[in-house]
């Protein structure tokens, strides 16, 4: 009986991210980090605190700090030229959790294409992905522009003390290759 339990609770931690598009991204992958247990402190650094300690994660370099942060409010991070833009969103009156997650990364890209007729969007990734046993969706686009200034747009969303967590890079589309690592490796840090 025992083994059954113990089997269920494991599939169902497997499965909690089960959407078509999903990838699971544990632990020790992608250089993640984990937290001491017994004194909550970080065991790697580089990582930032957010939102009264309720999240932590590895924030890109080469981004400053332009809004102030308070527990309830939207961060937002630049570069030096304003170009790049970062800008990381908790809103505690937006009820979520982890199964409805997916859903706004499906939203979204229906929003993108619908706004953006006529032209093809190149998506570089649309999946939800599991990062330290929380459920992430993922949206990740280069947006074309008519006057030729295209834009790299990485969007993600996540459950956060049972409300909605919504991180949004932008930047050119001619230095993605200069970012998405950066932006990638964040995703993959996040602590909740």
């Amino acid at each position: 009986m025992a083994v059954c339990l113990i089997t269920a609770v494991i599939a169902a931690n497997i499965s909690a991210c089960n959407f078509q598009g999903t990838k699971e991204n544990g632990a020790g992958e992608g250089g993640a980090t984990t937290f001491d247990p017994l004194n909550n402190e970080k065991a790697e650094q580089g990582m930032t605190e957010l939102f009264s300690s309720l999240m932590s994660l590895k924030l890109p370099q080469g981004l400053e700090v332009q809004s102030k942060e308070t527990s309830t409010s939207k961060l937002v991070f630049a570069d030096s030229n304003k170009k790049v833009r970062l800008e990381i969103q908790h809103d505690p009156e937006q009820m979520v959790s982890d199964s409805q997650i997916d859903m706004g990364r499906l939203k979204l890209k229906a929003i993108l294409e619908q706004d953006n007729l006529g032209v093809t969007l190149e998506w570089l990734k649309d999946e939800t992905q599991l990062v330290h046993g929380k459920c992430i969706a993922i949206n990740e686009v280069i947006i074309p522009s008519k006057k030729g200034n295209d834009t790299y747009h990485f969007k993600a969303w996540a459950e956060l003390d049972g409300a909605l967590l919504e991180i949004d890079f932008t930047a050119p589309a001619n230095m993605k290759d200069e970012w998405q690592n950066a932006v990638h490796g964040m995703i993959e840090s996040i602590q909740m």
